[in-house]
């Protein structure tokens, strides 16, 4: 049994390292019809990534947020949800985080960890909206959460430019910024910020942990694969849909209070930046792996991190690294 089992280990790192290979030959392909070098391109999005300290903190700030929204989507994809309302789950976390900035919660040392707390609690009742819809209303996840990510996209551009507009200036550039004391407390001289970090390191540990070795992974799982079943087990199928909405909503809330207090220091209009509908994809890529999870995830950000440097060190259009990474994903998943 040993032998047959590190066969197969064998064959399914030999299939991922060929699909490695043919993923990025067709993606320098893919480089060179746009008028590219890949080897150039390469090299500017390593450096823009790794090159220096602080490049090198932007990257995993940027990270901080995809990882914790794909750790979200392997509660949901485990039920078998399609939680498509990610992005808004995302942004009712950076409008909780928000709240408690522009409150007199603002100037104390403690804000950033409260706005962490009412980041998860408004990103998980968001996500708790979309379970009702489908529970109570039959509303499938893909329409119930394509919804709610318009309206949390609607609310966020009414309170910029409404009830938290900067002084004299109705703008979508934003609210003003948080007060010193609202961010993310930093180390060093490149201002790394470690709890987003650790954020994401204790929920990658609770996460896996909940999927693999516990009842509730357990019965989520079941419940994602045939939810008239569990029903028969006497396993209430919605109520674990409303458990998978909720963990993963808490999650992509917090990610939204990394964007709001670690990155951008104020409530934008796009503080989700994607990463929801990103996060889709990494999920679907690894075939729900936590491990292999967190690696794409951390590579994305990579991707993201150093596309910057494309038009600034090689004169390429902006757009060029989201061609790249849409290339990449569809590659992948059609292989």
């Amino acid at each position: 049994m040993i032998e047959n089992r590190l066969k197969i280990n064998l064959l399914n790192l030999s299939f991922i390292i060929i699909k490695l290979f043919v993923t990025f030959l067709l993606i320098s392909l893919v480089i060179v019809l746009l008028g590219a070098s890949p080897i150039e391109v390469m090299e500017s999005i390593i450096y823009g990534a790794f090159g220096k300290p602080q490049k090198i903190v932007k990257t995993l700030l940027i990270w901080a947020p995809i990882a914790l929204a794909s750790l979200a989507l392997l509660i949901t994809f485990s039920a078998g949800l399609w939680n498509i309302g990610i992005e808004g789950q995302i942004i009712a976390g950076s409008i909780g985080a928000t709240i408690i900035a522009r409150s007199a919660l603002g100037e104390s040392f403690a804000s950033p960890y409260i706005q962490i707390f009412i980041g998860l609690i408004f990103g998980g009742l968001w996500g708790l909206l979309c379970g009702f819809l489908r529970v109570k209303f039959n509303v499938h996840e893909i329409f119930g959460g394509l919804g709610l990510d318009f309206v949390a996209s609607g609310l966020i551009v009414y309170l910029i430019i409404g009830p938290w507009k900067r002084a004299g200036i109705a703008s979508t550039s934003g609210t003003d910024i948080f007060p010193d004391a609202s961010w993310f407390p930093t180390i060093g001289k490149y201002n790394f910020q470690i709890i987003p970090l650790i954020l994401v390191i204790a929920s990658f540990v609770i996460i896996f942990i909940l999927i693999k070795y516990t009842n509730l992974g357990l019965k989520l799982r079941a419940t994602g694969i045939n939810p008239s079943s569990t029903n028969r087990y006497k396993i209430n199928s919605s109520l674990y849909f409303y458990y998978a909405f909720a963990i993963a909503g808490a999650l992509a809330g917090i990610a939204g209070v990394v964007q709001a207090t670690g990155f951008h220091h104020k409530l934008v209009p796009a503080i989700s930046g994607g990463y929801g509908f990103l996060s889709i994809l990494i999920v679907l890529a690894s075939s729900r792996n936590p491990v292999i999870t967190m690696i794409l995830s951390f590579f994305f950000a990579s991707m993201i991190a150093g596309g910057s440097q494309l038009q600034l060190r090689l004169d390429l259009h902006s757009s060029m690294i989201s061609i790249i990474l849409s290339s990449i994903v569809l590659i992948w998943l059609v292989m």
